[in-house]
């Protein structure tokens, strides 16, 4: 026989006074590896099981990684146009040697490539910073002055 709803409110209000014990040991403090433990729900008349972790650690390390990439792409993107500048110069003072001639088209062409890679991982890391603070906060297009 199924308990109706007032039952299981009272039946949890009890469980919740027998419980405050625990309430009071607690010591208040935020504690990351106490949160590792996953939360079992029963939802519906199937009563499927769903195992539910905490996304605040996920979150930040998501959004870590993301500025981590966009500062090592632009030092990379730097390095880059160093690499073009110094291949332009070999080029200029290579006086026809057929060495100097190839290493400064072979470092001109790397250069341009690790710039282009560059620029894109800055770009995608950018896109997805926004598109995840945009989620998690909630942001519309207004922002940014356009209307849905």
């Amino acid at each position: 026989m199924r308990m109706q709803e007032p039952e299981r409110w009272q039946q949890a209000r009890q469980e919740g006074q027998e419980g405050s014990d625990l309430g009071a040991a607690y010591s208040g403090r935020y504690d990351p590896e106490a949160q590792q433990e996953y939360i079992e729900v029963v939802a519906g008349d199937d009563e499927q099981e769903q195992k539910i972790f905490p996304q605040e650690q996920v979150s930040s390390r998501r959004t870590a990684r993301s500025a981590t990439a966009i500062i090592l792409a632009s030092i990379g993107f730097f390095l880059a146009l160093a690499g073009i500048i110094l291949s332009s110069f070999a080029l200029q003072f290579a006086n026809g040697q057929q060495a100097m001639l190839q290493a400064g088209v072979i470092g001109l062409v790397s250069s341009i490539v690790v710039m282009l890679v560059c620029i894109a991982i800055f770009v995608i890391a950018v896109i997805t910073l926004v598109m995840r603070l945009r989620r998690e906060r909630g942001w519309n297009g207004r922002a940014f002055g356009r209307v849905r």
